[in-house]
């Protein structure tokens, strides 16, 4: 299969975790909502595309209603591209806990990793660094995937990293 957007024909695609999505809550930080927006207003269809799973939207429906609906009022602005989460995302997620890239209790965060993953997606953005964008996770997870077939493992970025890279295409 040729790859169209290393030929520069597809804009590449973006998984935006939970935790991006939270900074938009009323109580958090002004810098990093602007951030967060930023990355939102790159993320127009021809530079890059949005992605979310369900997990992201299960996870805000969990915020207490002021803030997931603040939330959520973004999700439908930006308009992402929401997947559900299939059989094959569920078992890689399964196999980043079984192999202690995770601890148990993140599952979520092992769910979005692995629908990124399963989806040939570019970039899986996220502020989560102790469980996602650390350089040993991300090699964590490559190796995980390669043992599981997925020869391609997703850019893991902090939104830093996400603007560069969408600012430079």
């Amino acid at each position: 299969m040729v790859d169209l957007y290393n030929l520069g024909m597809m804009p590449p695609a973006f998984y935006v975790e939970t935790s991006v999505w939270g900074s938009l809550a009323p109580r958090q930080p002004r810098d990093r909502k602007q951030v967060v927006r930023r990355l939102l207003r790159l993320l127009d269809g021809v530079r890059g595309t949005c992605a979310i799973s369900e997990v992201v939207l299960a996870e805000i429906g969990l915020a207490p209603p002021e803030e997931g609906g603040e939330i959520r009022h973004h999700i439908d602005v930006a308009g992402p591209v929401v997947h559900a989460i299939s059989d094959a995302m569920a078992l890689l997620a399964r196999a980043y806990i079984e192999v202690g890239v995770l601890p148990e209790a993140r599952e979520a965060d092992a769910l979005h990793v692995a629908a990124a993953t399963c989806l040939e997606l570019d970039y899986l953005v996220s502020w989560n660094h102790r469980h996602m964008t650390r350089p040993m996770k991300r090699l964590q997870y490559e190796s995980v995937n390669r043992l599981h077939g997925y020869l391609r493992t997703p850019l893991i970025c902090n939104l830093f990293e996400a603007c560069d890279e969408l600012r430079h295409r």
